[in-house]
């Protein structure tokens, strides 16, 4: 009954876009998209224009978005167009260094459902507050020449703000996902705080350790000491910028966790080698760093340090199945649960250690050359 009742209402208009040379597909379009005068689906259409009122030619100039049936879903019924060939059952997800952060999931059943065939970005050229404003209904560029907008704004997608990408002209209030600052204390239960006084020997008493949006585990490492008025001094620079957080153990006796710095903005381009979590900052080994990460009081040098709040564990890797958990470890021996076997008492396994159990060829000859002195000792004591 709608479908008639709504007929005389959008004659007009329609009449108007037929002399305008659009085809009866974006006619029905229409029809569909609008009851009673109210938009109740989503049409993403394609513009060529910055202002999104010239719509294109072509196929999949305008495309249905029917979002699932689901409580809460980011599942949708999407026709012919963006990133999709035909018709297609698209799951929009987040994953890193994607641009905007978002990702597009397709599955062959509705509601998303069976296996994903494919996984492609939405937009690589957009940023999350780009990709935030194409779901808000704003004229969004497609990124080969062309522009796009949703008829009203997109209710159900997922927050990649953590992943997406962030321009430097957005500031630096929203280049960084969160903040955790790690305070130096006197004590080892972290009560009495570090005071960097006009006499201290150590210049630093709290550092801010920044996590980047767009790039996993990529991380500032900055000075934010309170030092006192009569600290005159001058202060060593000894801020570690732009470093990404990563896992391996090249000598099996670290805790896991590895660190590059990079040159390009946010963790991009070229990069250093990678080097121990102990060579830059201080030897921990997998319990210790647990804890530290978890905000508790750990050792730090001559001192203790504790982070203002726990980590959120999606800002560092898990790097337990690299790390040396047992015998002489990086930062403190681990002792394996009892399993009844003798505890650990042998020396400290490197590669070069390891190398130095192999014998030389000059130590393997000397058995064979005694033997050839010996034979001919003997012949001539005979011959004697």
């Amino acid at each position: 009954r709608s479908f008639f009742c709504v007929a005389p209402v959008a004659m007009l208009p329609m009449e108007e876009h037929l002399k305008g040379g659009f085809s009866m597909r974006l006619v029905i379009l229409f029809w569909l998209h609008h009851v009673n005068g109210q938009v109740i689906n989503l049409v993403l259409s394609r513009f060529v224009d910055a202002q999104c009122k010239t719509l294109d030619t072509g196929e999949g100039v305008q495309q249905s978005w029917f979002v699932a049936p689901l409580q809460n879903s980011v599942c949708y019924d999407v026709s012919v167009g963006l990133n999709c060939g035909f018709r297609c059952n698209l799951k929009l997800t987040c994953e890193y260094a994607t641009g905007s952060g978002v990702v597009l999931e397709e599955y062959p059943l509705a509601n998303c459902e069976g296996t994903m065939m494919s996984r492609i970005p939405l937009a690589k050229h957009l940023t999350w507050q780009g990709a935030l404003n194409f779901f808000n209904g704003q004229c969004t560029p497609t990124g080969d020449g062309k522009y796009m907008s949703f008829n009203k704004p997109v209710d159900s997608h997922p927050d990649c703000s953590a992943q997406g990408a962030v321009d430097v002209g957005e500031g630096a209030d929203v280049a960084y996902e969160e903040r955790y600052y790690m305070q130096f204390y006197n004590d080892n239960g972290c009560r009495n705080p570090y005071q960097v006084t006009s006499t201290s020997t150590f210049q630093y008493n709290k550092y801010q350790w920044r996590v980047y949006r767009g790039s996993q585990h990529c991380l500032d490492y900055v000075d934010a000491s309170e030092r006192d008025p009569n600290f005159t001094a001058a202060v060593i620079n000894s801020d570690v910028n732009n470093f990404k957080l990563m896992c391996g153990n090249m000598d099996g006796l670290g805790n896991g966790v590895l660190v590059r710095r990079h040159q390009g903005s946010v963790c991009s381009g070229i990069s250093q080698d990678a080097v121990y979590w102990r060579d830059l900052f201080f030897p921990m080994n997998l319990y210790m760093l647990q804890d530290f990460f978890n905000g508790e009081c750990v050792a730090w040098g001559n001192m203790f340090v504790k982070f203002d709040k726990p980590w959120n564990s999606l800002h560092y890797p898990d790097c337990s199945q690299n790390a040396c958990k047992s015998g002489y470890c990086s930062g403190g021996r681990l002792q394996q649960e009892y399993t009844g076997a003798s505890p650990y008492t042998g020396d400290i396994r490197t590669p070069m250690t390891q190398a130095q159990t192999i014998p030389s060829n000059a130590e393997a000859v000397c058995p064979r050359m005694l033997l050839l002195a010996l034979v001919a000792l003997a012949v001539w004591s005979r011959s004697s």
